[in-house]
């Protein structure tokens, strides 16, 4: 019986593929091998089932070469492919765990560098891959226990720490000696002098005497960061000092004096009289917006009383200071400030929502970063990579880059160990659309400073300047008198988003920017 064209051409079809699949395979194109060896019309085929298994054998032997050769992520992509093509489970977990021994003795020279937490990541990341065995896990376990020694001692539980270093050591079995020996000297240096801070700041709490807080507070934090009952003192100590202005001061070619004894505003409301002759004193509380709810004074010699309740400082949930303005520092530069605990970062252009617009390849919404507790949480809603890894949700640290998309990058600082704020500068070639310096993610406070812990850095500056939140507004601390719209000034004063502050080697303006995507 004679086949007809169409029948033999079916029955050849397989051929043709499998013939295909098998010069793609020895070429080294595997990928490509597997999707003809996968095609629906021929994948029951027996001859293409026996190349598939052929093929998932090839693979994993190459795995095991190229893991030999250093080349992890190709043996792991071997891998990934010969499980693909049915690779038996048992050559795959073999293979595997062979492939977790040859990565372990590497990822133990991170652990000899003193980099728990970089040793604990690339775990992480082997085990997403189900390359995983008892060598791994083990480097792993010592780098947690150094790790929360880390964590202990930046919340001055050193004797945790301790403890933590001691279980390290056991599970490292003598590898990382140096480098753990070395953590542990610096965390007992550490102890050291954060004991007399200790002791100076609970001195400080049982005299009641908040600027004697507020510095041993800021010492103490300087050397264990998350010591929680100095953080406690310290935002209380920001919220009693903020609420209390000073009952005199001397300003400018003036001594002490007090407000005028003439009848002003009290809390009754009474009607307020200014002393003509007294342009130095306080400043009516009339004189300023509602919303800066200021300090009403009752009298010569008497404490100055707030206008509402002390209040913990505001965050952008609270009734308070909200959106973006410009910080315009002369001779340093511009900086774009999100009060809010959530921006949006994404292209810049008329329809954009962005916060931190940037003139780039990206989508409107490309992802946001929102405050979290003293820390910030990136969440992708489009390609976003940190430190070159591609994230969904992720906590930023300390001198991160995040790329956006293709090429826009921003590298993430928090500078300071006494206050949350953030600051995002543009490192690639992208710009905003606006001549700034960065961006300012401003939680309670922004210190403008000649200090590496600075989040605006102004070189010269003799004394830091703080800007914060306080109530319903912000606030200005400057050591010394300075001058705020015009009208002098001494030690703090609340501020609005079009102020201008002029002071002895400094000034800066304030500029109010309500628009999105510019």
């Amino acid at each position: 019986m004679v086949q007809s064209g169409g029948e033999s051409t079916m029955l050849g079809h397989w051929r043709i593929i499998l013939r295909q699949a098998d010069e793609a395979a020895r070429a080294g194109r595997y990928d490509e091998a597997l999707l003809l060896a996968t095609r629906p019309d021929v994948a029951d085929h027996h001859h293409v089932v026996q190349l598939r298994g052929r093929l998932a054998l090839d693979l994993t032997a190459r795995a095991g070469r190229r893991g030999e050769a250093d080349d992890l992520v190709g043996a792991v992509d071997d891998l990934r492919l010969a499980e693909r093509l049915g690779a038996a489970p048992d050559a795959l977990a073999n293979a595997r765990l062979k492939l977790s021994d040859q990565v372990a003795a590497e990822i133990r020279d991170d652990l000899d560098a003193g980099e728990p937490g970089r040793v604990v990541e690339r775990v992480d990341d082997l085990a997403r891959n189900k390359i995983s065995g008892p060598a791994l896990r083990r480097v792993r376990e010592a780098a947690d226990a150094w790790q929360s020694a880390l964590d202990e001692a930046r919340r001055g539980e050193f004797g945790r720490a301790h403890d933590h270093f001691d279980r390290a050591e056991r599970l490292a079995a003598g590898a990382a000696a140096s480098a753990l020996a070395a953590a542990r000297r610096d965390v007992q240096t550490k102890q050291k002098a954060a004991a007399p801070k200790v002791e100076a700041l609970y001195a400080a709490l049982e005299k009641g005497v908040w600027s004697e807080v507020l510095a041993s507070a800021e010492s103490l934090l300087e050397t264990v960061p998350e010591h929680p009952p100095a953080r406690q003192a310290r935002t209380k100590a920001w919220q009693q000092i903020a609420a209390i202005a000073p009952t005199s001061a001397t300003l400018p070619g003036r001594g002490m004096r007090s407000p005028s004894p003439g009848p002003r505003e009290t809390l009754a409301g009474e009607a307020a009289t200014e002393d003509p002759l007294d342009n130095h004193a306080p400043t009516s509380p009339t004189t300023f917006p509602p919303e800066i709810a200021p300090i009403i004074w009752l009298g010569p010699g008497k404490r100055p009383t707030p206008a509402s309740p002390p209040r913990a400082l505001a965050r952008s949930a609270d009734a308070g200071p909200r959106g973006r303005f410009l910080l315009w520092v002369d001779s340093v530069g511009g900086y774009l400030v999100c009060l809010d605990d959530r921006v949006v970062l994404g292209r810049a252009g008329h329809d954009s929502h962005a916060d931190v617009p940037l003139m780039g390849d990206l989508s409107r919404d490309h992802a946001t970063i929102g405050r979290d507790g003293d820390g910030y949480v990136l969440r992708a809603h489009h390609p976003t990579f940190v430190n070159g890894r591609q994230v969904e949700t992720v906590s930023l640290r300390d001198g991160d880059v995040i790329r956006l998309g293709e090429s826009v990058e921003l590298e993430f600082r928090q500078p300071s160990p006494v206050s949350s704020t953030a600051r995002l500068s543009v490192v690639s070639r992208h710009r905003l659309p606006l001549a700034v310096d960065g961006v300012l993610l401003m939680a309670e406070t922004c210190i403008i400073g000649d200090s590496p812990q600075a989040h605006v850095p102004a070189p010269g500056l003799a004394e830091p300047v703080v800007l914060y939140r306080q109530g319903n507004a912000l606030w200005c601390k400057a050591a010394g008198t300075f001058e705020i719209d015009g009208r002098p000034t001494a030690a703090r004063a609340p501020l609005t988003l079009q102020s201008s502050v002029l002071g002895e080697g400094f000034s800066f303006s304030l500029e109010v920017l309500n628009a999105k995507g510019v």
